[in-house]
């Protein structure tokens, strides 16, 4: 169809008021073809010519790149892409006339991260270069399951490893407890009790072996298999007795809560042990990350049938090449910690049948989402009925 288009605009010269009219519908039913071929990929593309103005764009391209496409018809296209990073990766790649077949970026929405790939390649006609091909594409559902699959793994070498090596560290921890305890019975019985150096020392070995004890227990907790005992329960009461159980220690810290729990939620079925130690184990990050003070907003919202619990800090902020990382065993940014506590979150919530996620910028701070399912209708009835007979 095309050379017969291009073989017919040759003769153009020659042809009456219907061949032209006949010749127009042929060119525009070809140009709404390669529309629609556009419009259904799912890939974006973004098409510019030697100005860098973009020219033709599909659908897909409007929906993945956060980009002012109506501004587009006048000003070169990476003045129109409203990311930062990516606006600056266009304008030095296109400028430097290079190719690049994909390099990845995570953009940052509300309270939800995107992953998009870009692509960008000369736009080659008779062997010139006429413009610039832009394609995007949303990999976001990629990214998080190369992400699940990474903890699955991780979480799966960390139960060979870490259960055997607990118990083994446990008991002689227990043994070295107990003697401790002898020794400083003996010392208080003898002339060495004036000395406060025995104390001292000995103050210090409890204070370790409760500290190595704790780990213990962590590394347990993260690789044994919980029993969880569900029951129906308010996660804004839980929320509110967090909030008031850390206000002393909060506002000691110099840190103001910001308390926004939505009244009425509906119930959900979890674990309250469980879910208390994972919001506490989030706060007492948010504490840390804020050292000289802050704001910490608790919330909670429902949104369809879920109910979405924020946990946002003003802190320092989590930096963007180790975002992807934080739920992984071992993976801390602390000079004391485990590397376990954020893994134990993610652990709960997923056996509640719910999601976490998190977003963080350094110096404005992080904020943990956490979506837990309601409780249905259906199952309140069940409830209901067992409570009745």
């Amino acid at each position: 169809m095309r050379e017969f288009i291009r073989r017919a605009l040759q003769k153009t010269s020659r042809m009456n008021a219907e061949q032209m009219q006949s010749l127009l519908s042929l060119v525009t039913e070809e140009y709404e073809t390669l529309n629609a071929v556009l419009d259904s990929l799912g890939t974006g593309v973004i098409v510019c010519d030697a100005f860098h103005i973009v020219v033709m764009s599909n659908k897909s391209a409007a929906r993945i790149l956060p980009m002012e496409f109506r501004e587009a018809q006048d000003r070169p296209v990476w003045s129109c892409v409203r990311d930062q990073e990516i606006s600056r990766f266009v304008e030095e790649t296109i400028e430097a006339e290079d190719t690049v077949l994909s390099r990845e970026f995570a953009i940052h929405e509300l309270s939800v991260t995107r992953y998009v790939s870009v692509g960008i390649m000369p736009l080659v006609q008779k062997k010139a270069v006429r413009g610039t091909i832009i394609s995007v594409e949303d990999i976001t559902e990629k990214k998080n399951e190369e992400m699940k699959s990474r903890r699955l793994e991780s979480l799966a070498s960390l139960t060979n490893l870490a259960a055997t090596v607990a118990h083994e560290i446990k008991n002689p921890l227990g043994s070295i407890s107990i003697y401790v305890q002898l020794l400083r019975k003996a010392v208080d019985s003898c002339e060495a009790r004036s000395d406060s150096k025995f104390s001292e020392y000995l103050d210090i070995v409890d204070e370790e072996i409760e500290r190595l004890n704790r780990i213990v227990v962590d590394f347990l907790f993260a690789v044994r298999p919980l029993k969880f005992e569900l029951a129906p329960m308010d996660i804004g009461d839980l929320i509110r007795s967090i909030s008031t159980f850390f206000g002393e220690e909060l506002s000691r810290a110099n840190v103001s809560v910001v308390l926004d729990v939505a009244e009425g939620l509906p119930r959900i079925r979890g674990d309250e042990r469980f879910l208390r130690q994972m919001l506490v184990n989030l706060v007492k990050n948010a504490m840390s990350a804020m050292p000289d003070g802050g704001t910490l907003s608790l919330g909670a919202r429902q949104r369809d049938d879920s109910i979405v619990v924020a946990v946002e800090d003003s802190g320092v902020g989590i930096p963007q090449d180790v975002l992807s990382r934080v739920f992984e065993p071992y993976f801390t940014t602390k000079a004391d910690g485990t590397g376990l506590g954020l893994t134990m979150a993610y652990k709960v919530v997923k056996e509640h049948g719910g999601d976490i996620r998190v977003q963080s910028e350094p110096g404005r701070g992080t904020t943990f989402t956490i979506t837990l399912p309601v409780m249905r209708r259906a199952q309140k009835m069940i409830e209901y009925g067992e409570g009745a007979t």
